[in-house]
C-alpha cells in the first residue's frame, strides 16, 4: 500500500512547481523570464503561445489620428485635465466637468470639431480617451494590439461602470435643457465605448479573446440598458441598436473560441517537456486561465451556457450553465499531460512528472474559486490517481533495483552460491547508483511531496537491503554501504 496524498495538508507547504497567481483580465499574466520565487515555474500571457491573428503595426493609446483632427485649444471650451487617480470615484468633480462640457452638446449648431474635442476631454477624464483612437484605427483597418487586450479591457470595464454611475447620479440635478445635452453626451460616449467591445469581438480566435469577450459582455449588458432607460432611448435609437449588435457579436465570438479551446490546450503551447519531471509551465498558465473564466461566471452562464445550436463542445458531459466547461477543460489538460509524458523514457520519470503536475492542478484548484465548482469526487479521483503514480513510480524505478537482492540458490554448490550472492550484491550496488545518479537531478518542487517520495523509496529499499545483509552474513557489504548510509543516500533524491 502506497501513501495517498492529502492535498489539504500538503498545499500549505512550499512550492508545487507552478505559479498560483494570475491577473484575471482578458489573459492570465505572469513573468516570462523564468521560474518564480515561490514555486519554480512561470505562466505567460495566453496570446504569447497562440498564432498572432493581428497585424503587428497598430496605433498605440498615445498616438492618435483623432486627437490630431480636433482643436485642443478651442477658445469656446475650458481645458479640463484631472488625472484619473483624482476623479475615478469623485462624482462631484465629474459632475463639474460634465457641466463645463455640456454646452458643446446643447445646440445642433455646435460644430463637429467642438463636439469631438468635448467628447475627447470627457473620455480622457476617465482615462479612456484611447477608445477614439480605436475607432479611427478600425476605420483604417488596424486591429487592436493583442498585448493591449487585457490592460485595455480591465481599464475600459472599470471606467464604463464609473461613467454610467456619473450619468445616473447627476441626471436628477440637471435642468431639462441640460438633460437633453447630457443625453447627447451619453450617446456619444456610449458609441465610443462600444468600439472596444466591437474590437474584441473582431479579434482572431485565441484564449485571450474568449476571456476578453466574457469580461466585456456583462458591463455592456448592464450599463447600456441603464443609459437607455435614463435618457429614454427607444429600441430604434442608434445606441440600443449598436448595443444589441455588439452583444450578439460577443456571444458569437465567445462560442467560437470555446470550440477552439481544446485545440489550444493540445497544440498552442510549446510542449517542450521538462527533463527533470517538474511541473510543465502550461499548468500554471491554464489553471490561471480557468480561474479567470470562473471570475466571469455570470458571462459563462449567459454566453456559453445556452448554445442555441444545441452542439456541445468535445468531451462535454453536461451544460450546468456553462460551468462544466471548466471541468472538461481541466480534464483535457490532464489528458494532454498524460499523452506527452510518454516521451519521458527513463523508468519512473513519467510517473514523477504526472505526480507533480496532478498535484499542482489540484493544489491550484483548492487555492482558488475553482474549488467551489469541483466536487469531492473530483478531488478523490485525483488523490487516488496520485497514489497510483507513486505505485507506478516504485514499480518502474525501484522494484528492479530491489529485485537484484532476490536470492534463489537452487541446487548449486556453496562456493557457487557465495559467488552468486557476491555478484548479486555488486549488481544491486550498480543499479542503485544508476538510479540515484539520475533521480538526484529530478525535481519535486513541493517539499512535503518530496519528503513523501523519499520516505516511500527508503521504506521499500532500505529494509530489503538490511534484510539481505542479515540473512547472508557470509557476504561482506562494500565499505560505506551500511543500511544507514543507503538511507542517507536516498534522502538526496529529487534535488533538481
Amino acid at each position: 500500500m502506497y501513501p495517498r496524498i492529502n492535498v489539504e495538508d500538503v498545499a500549505q507547504f512550499g512550492a508545487d512547481g507552478g505559479s498560483d497567481s494570475s491577473s484575471c483580465g482578458s489573459s492570465p499574466v505572469s513573468s516570462r523570464s523564468g521560474p518564480s520565487e515561490s514555486d519554480g515555474s512561470s505562466s505567460s500571457n495566453a496570446d504569447e503561445f497562440c498564432p498572432d491573428p493581428y497585424p503587428s503595426e497598430s496605433a498605440s493609446p498615445s498616438s492618435s489620428s483623432v486627437r490630431g483632427e480636433v482643436n485642443r485649444t478651442s477658445p469656446s471650451l475650458p481645458l479640463v485635465t484631472e488625472s484619473s487617480a483624482c476623479v475615478l470615484d469623485d462624482i462631484g468633480r465629474h459632475h463639474q466637468r460634465m457641466l463645463a462640457l455640456l454646452p458643446a452638446f446643447s445646440s445642433p449648431a455646435t460644430g463637429a470639431g467642438a463636439r469631438a474635442d468635448a467628447l475627447y476631454r470627457w473620455l480622457a477624464g476617465f482615462d479612456v480617451g484611447w477608445v477614439l483612437d480605436m475607432d479611427a484605427s478600425a476605420r483604417s483597418g488596424v486591429s487592436l494590439p493583442r498585448r493591449e487586450v487585457g490592460r485595455r479591457v480591465r481599464a475600459w470595464a472599470l471606467e464604463l461602470s464609473t461613467m454610467e454611475r456619473v450619468f445616473r447620479l447627476c441626471h436628477q440635478e440637471l435642468t431639462k435643457p441640460q438633460v437633453e445635452a447630457c443625453g447627447e453626451l451619453a450617446a456619444a460616449s456610449a458609441s465610443a465605448m462600444l468600439t472596444l467591445a466591437g474590437a474584441v469581438a473582431a479579434l482572431g480566435s485565441s484564449p485571450s479573446k474568449l476571456l476578453a469577450a466574457l469580461e466585456v459582455y456583462v458591463p455592456v449588458s448592464e450599463a447600456f440598458p441603464v443609459l437607455a432607460r435614463l435618457f429614454s432611448w427607444g429600441p430604434s435609437h442608434p445606441v440600443p441598436v449598436a448595443t444589441e449588435t455588439t452583444l450578439a457579436a460577443l456571444v458569437d465570438a465567445a462560442r467560437s473560441c470555446r470550440s477552439d479551446l481544446w485545440a489550444f490546450i493540445r497544440s498552442h503551447y510549446p510542449w517542450r517537456m521538462p527533463q527533470g519531471g517538474e511541473v510543465h509551465p502550461c499548468v500554471g498558465f491554464w489553471m490561471g486561465y480557468f480561474r479567470c473564466m470562473i471570475r466571469n461566471r455570470i458571462s459563462i452562464c449567459f454566453v456559453l451556457g445556452n448554445d442555441d445550436d444545441g452542439e456541445e463542445p468535445p468531451q462535454a458531459t453536461g451544460n450546468e450553465g456553462g460551468l462544466s466547461l471548466v471541468t472538461e477543460l481541466i480534464s483535457c489538460l490532464e489528458a494532454v499531460l498524460e499523452e506527452k509524458s510518454a516521451g519521458l523514457a527513463f523508468p519512473g520519470l513519467r510517473q514523477v512528472f504526472m505526480l507533480n503536475n496532478t498535484f499542482a492542478i489540484v493544489r491550484r484548484a483548492m487555492r482558488s474559486d475553482l474549488k467551489l465548482f469541483l466536487t469531492k469526487e473530483w478531488f478523490r479521483v485525483r488523490d487516488e490517481r496520485m497514489e497510483g503514480y507513486i505505485k507506478g513510480y516504485m514499480d518502474a524505478s525501484w522494484a528492479p533495483v530491489v529485485s537484484r537482492l532476490d536470492d534463489v540458490a537452487g541446487g548449486k554448490k556453496p562456493s557457487a552460491v557465495l559467488r552468486r550472492r557476491t555478484n548479486r550484491l555488486s549488481a544491486f550496488y550498480s543499479v542503485l547508483e544508476n538510479a540515484c545518479t539520475a533521480q538526484r537531478c529530478w525535481k519535486v518542487p513541493n517539499p512535503v511531496l518530496r519528503g513523501i517520495l523519499r520516505k516511500t523509496v527508503s521504506a521499500n529499499v532500505v529494509p530489503a537491503y538490511r534484510r539481505y545483509l542479515e540473512d547472508h552474513q557470509e557476504v561482506e557489504a562494500a565499505i560505506g554501504r551500511t543500511a544507514e548510509k543507503l538511507e542517507q543516500q536516498l534522502s538526496d533524491l529529487f534535488e533538481g
